[in-house]
């Protein structure tokens, strides 16, 4: 099933034989966005350095701007300074203790932008 992102309507009536239609309005629906975040391994080890992956699509037929994305890293990891990146290209987020912060500037309509960053694992959990 295909998804409905915009309503269209038109009226008209009948007269003395004729149909005569309104022009159409439309109404966009706002259709949330979704994230997926994948890991490029499944077991690792001390120093290992694991990459991760986010990426948020745009379902719905405006862009959006301002996407604040947050991720906390997992205890025992390390993040790799430099290597936050937007679509392949190299972005600063904000690093407070152990939580990453990062505005998406915008995603167009139907578009997708992909995150990706690193750590190096120093520690696990029992």
């Amino acid at each position: 099933m295909a998804a409905i992102n915009k309503l269209d309507n038109r009226s008209s009536i009948a007269y003395n034989g004729n149909t005569i239609e309104s022009l159409p309005v439309e109404t966009l629906l706002l259709v949330l966005p979704t994230i997926t975040k994948t890991v490029d391994k499944r077991i690792a080890s001390i120093n290992d350095i694991l990459t991760y992956t986010a990426t948020i699509t745009n379902a719905g037929l405006t862009t959006i701007t301002n996407i604040p994305f947050t991720d906390v890293l997992p205890a025992g990891c390390e993040f790799i300074t430099g290597s936050f990146k937007e679509n392949g290209s190299q972005v600063t987020p904000e690093l407070k203790e152990s939580t990453l912060k990062y505005t998406i500037p915008s995603i167009s309509a139907l578009g997708v932008v992909t995150l990706t960053f690193q750590v190096t694992v120093v520690g696990g959990s029992v």
